[in-house]
């Protein structure tokens, strides 16, 4: 499935630099051959995916995988890489708490004491909003309120944001944003590669916002499922390289299929990028309304 690319090691192979701050982990290697998840399963109006039966998810093979043709090869590579950025937004958190202007005053006021950066990807819309998928570590933190700012692909200035929903145990969270005039947004398919298999060496791509580098797309390949410390399910191993600021930005295949959401690295290598799994974000968003 992973093909020579030619030229497009240089457009593609961009590193994220800065942002939201990367998660110290550790993990146990295993194979994909032993990992499993059940289809789901409704209690009460919910859904229960947790690792087990893996193997029954259907294979999946995509018609890109069968193209010999490496110009028509890059040429899809090429449009995939630019439906993600249409998808992709970045994310300011600022984060306020009530201090007294003066250690003997009796009033408070609220005070901006922090922000963070991180990523996003549109996968919804209504008639008036937009709704995008993003960690819940990149619109939380230690303060009394927060507020949320937002640019879409195109946009030449910020825009308000409202959070809909979170779970911080799967750190995942949904935000909205009013659709304005844009005309130019690309809503992720995040359900074609829903309980399917992710199979190790397929290529996947990765987006996000390093701090001078809105809409930077890397690519790697899929390496395994793998239990580390940082959360209670299986997660995505794959070593398109991710870095401060793409916390929240979308894993895809080569034809821009939502696999996972990026949400742990190491500082120290490039070669380990983990993503939250597309049934995992899906329980998410079915248990909590969103779709």
């Amino acid at each position: 499935m992973k093909k020579l690319l030619v030229s497009l090691l240089t457009i593609l192979s961009g590193i994220f630099l800065s942002g939201c701050s990367l998660f110290t982990i550790t993990f146990g290697l295993t194979t994909a051959s032993t990992l499993s998840t059940t289809l789901p399963t409704t209690i009460n109006g919910t859904i229960s995916l947790g690792d087990q039966e893996y193997s029954d998810f259907s294979l999946y093979h995509s018609s890109t995988y069968d193209i010999e043709d490496v110009n028509q090869y890059n040429d899809v590579l090429l449009s995939t890489r630019d439906l993600i950025r249409r998808s992709n937004i970045y994310i300011v958190t600022s984060v306020y708490e009530y201090t007294k202007p003066y250690p003997w005053s009796t009033t408070t006021v609220l005070s901006i004491v922090g922000s963070s950066q991180g990523s996003g990807v549109i996968f919804k819309e209504d008639d008036e909003y937009y709704y995008a998928l993003t960690n819940y570590h990149v619109v939380d933190g230690e303060g009394d309120e927060f507020s949320f700012e937002i640019e879409a692909f195109g946009d030449e200035a910020s825009h308000e944001a409202e959070l809909v929903a979170f779970d911080a145990a799967m750190d995942l969270a949904v935000l909205k944003f009013a659709k304005e005039s844009r005309t130019d947004i690309h809503i992720i398919d995040y359900t074609t590669r829903l309980f399917t298999m992710f199979s190790p060496g397929e290529l996947v791509l990765a987006v996000g916002n390093p701090l001078s580098l809105p809409n930077n797309v890397t690519f790697g390949e899929f390496k395994s499922m793998e239990s580390i410390s940082n959360a209670d399910f299986k997660v995505i191993y794959h070593d398109a390289p991710i870095h401060e600021g793409s916390s929240g930005g979308a894993l895809v295949d080569i034809d821009g299929n939502l696999l996972g959401l990026n949400t742990w690295g190491l500082t120290s290598s490039d070669e380990y990028s983990f993503a939250i799994p597309n049934y995992v974000i899906y329980m998410f968003l079915v248990n909590y309304g969103i779709i």
